[in-house]
C-alpha cells in the first residue's frame, strides 16, 4: 500500500512538472519569435501530462502513464533549454552560467522527443509491446540516438541551424558556440543523421501498423479503445513521414516541413482521451466519480459552514449584544450532521450522469427480468448475462458461473480476470439443493463487496438456479 502511495505522489508530481513546463516553454515561444505553429506542441504536452499521471497514478505497472508524463517532461525542456541558452549567451552577455553548453544541448536535444510517441504506441493500452513488434523500439532508439547524436557532432553554425528559432536569433548564437567533440567530418555526420533519421521514420511506420493490424485483431473494448488511437497513430506517423521526406530530400525548412506533424500530434491525447474517458479505461471513470463527489462535497460543506457560522454569530450578537464561540461548535456538530446525507445525494446524482448505476438496482432488475421469463427459459443464456450482468454492476475485475451438472471444475461460463481465486462466491441453490456457485473477482478501486452486495448476488443466483434446475428437468444441459 506504501509502495502505491508513492507511485502515485510520483506520477501525480511528474505530471504536474510537465505540465507546468509546457506552460511555461510556450510563453518562451511567444517571447523569442518562435513560430507560433510550435504552439499545438504544447498543447499536446499539458494534455499528455494530465492523462499520464491520471493513468500511471491508477495503473502504475502499466507503461504507458509513465511513457506519458515523460513526454510531457521531455516536450517542456525543448524551448526551456533554448530559451535559457538565448538569454545566457545574447540577453544577459554571459552572466547566467553554462550559457554555451545550453547552446549545444539546445542544438541536439529536441529529436529526443520524438522517440516516446512509438513506443507509446506498441504498448497501448496494457503496457506490453505485443509479441513481434519488439523492433519498432530498437528502430525508434535508434534512430533518434542518429538524428540527434550526428547533430550534437556538428561546429558552431551547423549547431545553430537546427534549433528551434527564428534564423535571426539562431545567428546571434553563433558566435558563442563551441563544440570539443566536432572532429568528424560533414559528410559523415550527414549520412549518420539522414540514416538515423530514416530509421525514426520506419519506427513512425511500423507503430502505425502496429495500432492498425491490432485494432482489426481485436474485439469487444480493446477494439473500441484502439480504434481512436489507430486512426490517430496512423495520421501522425504519414505527417512525420511527410516531414523528414520534405526537409531531407526537397530542402523544405524544418519547422515548415514539420508542421503538419505538430497539428497532427494534437489528435493523440484526444484519442487517448477518449479511450481513457469514454471506454472506461484504466478504471479513471472511477477516479473522475470520487473527484467529483468529494470536491462538490468539499465545497458543498464549505458553503454551509461559512453561512451558518455567520447566521449564528449574527443571532448572538442581536441577542447578547457580542459574540460568542458557540456558534463555531453549533455549526461543527451541523456540518458532521450534513456529511453523510449530502454525500450521498452527491453519489447518486454523480452516478446517475457519470454512468456508475447502482449495484443492488441493477441486479433486481435482472432478477425480475429473470423470473418474468423463467417458463421458457435458455439456460445458457441467462448463466452468461448472470455473470455478465454483474460484473458490470460491481466494476469486477472478472466472474465465473460453476455448474454441478458439469463437475463444477471448470466454469461454463466466465467473464474477465478471477485467477483462480474470489472476493465473494454465491451458491445457486434451488428447493435446498446447490446446483451450482458464482464467483466474483475483485472490484476495480480496491471496492469491498458489502452485505447488501452479497445478499443481490445471492437473490439474482437463486433466480438463475431456478432456470437450471427447469432446464434440468427439461431435459437441456448447460453447453460448458
Amino acid at each position: 500500500m506504501a509502495l502505491r502511495g508513492r507511485s502515485t505522489r510520483l506520477a501525480w508530481t511528474l505530471g504536474a512538472a510537465g505540465v507546468a513546463g509546457c506552460v511555461v516553454a510556450a510563453y518562451v515561444v511567444v517571447v523569442l519569435g518562435a513560430p507560433a505553429s510550435l504552439l499545438p506542441i504544447y498543447v499536446v504536452g499539458i494534455l499528455m501530462g494530465g492523462l499520464g499521471a491520471m493513468v500511471a497514478s491508477r495503473q502504475p505497472r502499466n507503461s504507458v502513464g509513465w511513457l506519458m508524463c515523460a513526454t510531457s517532461l521531455g516536450t517542456a525542456l525543448v524551448h526551456l533549454i533554448v530559451g535559457y541558452a538565448y538569454f545566457a549567451v545574447v540577453v544577459e552577455r554571459g552572466s547566467w552560467p553554462l550559457g554555451s553548453f545550453a547552446v549545444w544541448l539546445g542544438s541536439w536535444y529536441w529529436p529526443v522527443v520524438l522517440v516516446f510517441l512509438p513506443l507509446i504506441s506498441v504498448r497501448f493500452p496494457d503496457g506490453r509491446v505485443p509479441r513481434g513488434w519488439r523492433p519498432v523500439d530498437w528502430l525508434a532508439i535508434a534512430g533518434v540516438a542518429g538524428f540527434a547524436g550526428a547533430i550534437a557532432l556538428h561546429r558552431g553554425a551547423g549547431l545553430v541551424d537546427f534549433m528551434p528559432l527564428p534564423g535571426s536569433k539562431a545567428s546571434a548564437l553563433v558566435p558563442y558556440t563551441s563544440n570539443p567533440l566536432a572532429v568528424f567530418p560533414s559528410w559523415l555526420l550527414i549520412t549518420v543523421q539522414g540514416g538515423g533519421l530514416l530509421l525514426l521514420l520506419v519506427a513512425y511506420a511500423g507503430s502505425a501498423a502496429s495500432l492498425v493490424v491490432r485494432f482489426r485483431r481485436a474485439t469487444g473494448d480493446v477494439r473500441q479503445q484502439l480504434k481512436w488511437f489507430a486512426y490517430s497513430g496512423a495520421l501522425v506517423a504519414a505527417t512525420f513521414i511527410y516531414g523528414g521526406i520534405a526537409w531531407n530530400f526537397f530542402g523544405q525548412p524544418l519547422y515548415l516541413a514539420l508542421t503538419p506533424f505538430v497539428f497532427a500530434a494534437l489528435t493523440l491525447p484526444i484519442a487517448l482521451g477518449i479511450a481513457i474517458l469514454g471506454y472506461r479505461l484504466y478504471d479513471i471513470d472511477l477516479l473522475i466519480n470520487r473527484t467529483l463527489v468529494y470536491a462538490s462535497l468539499t465545497a458543498i460543506l464549505g458553503a454551509l459552514y461559512a453561512a451558518v457560522v455567520t447566521f449564528l454569530n449574527r443571532l448572538f450578537v442581536s441577542i447578547s449584544g457580542q459574540k460568542t464561540d458557540a456558534g463555531y461548535v453549533v455549526t461543527a456538530f451541523v456540518v458532521a450532521f450534513a456529511f453523510g446525507p449530502v454525500k450521498d445525494w452527491l453519489q447518486r446524482q454523480v452516478d446517475r450522469r457519470v454512468g456508475h448505476a447502482n449495484p443492488e438496482q441493477l441486479l433486481e432488475q435482472f432478477r425480475a427480468g429473470v423470473d418474468a421469463v423463467v417458463t421458457v427459459i435458455d439456460v445458457d443464456r441467462v448463466v452468461r448475462a448472470l455473470v455478465d450482468r454483474s460484473v458490470v454492476a460491481f466494476d469486477a475485475r472478472g466472474g465465473a458461473v460453476y455448474l454441478a451438472s458439469n463437475g463444477d471444475s471448470d466454469p461454463v461460463y466466465s467473464r474477465g480476470l478471477v485467477d483462480g481465486r474470489s472476493d465473494v462466491e454465491v451458491l445457486l441453490s434451488h428447493e435446498k439443493e446447490v446446483v451450482g456457485r458464482l464467483v466474483m473477482g475483485g472490484r476495480r478501486g480496491d471496492l469491498d463487496y458489502s452485505e447488501r452486495d452479497r445478499l443481490a448476488l445471492q437473490r439474482s443466483a437463486d433466480s438463475v438456479a431456478e432456470a437450471v434446475a427447469l432446464a434440468a428437468e427439461l431435459g437441456r444441459v448447460p453447453a460448458r
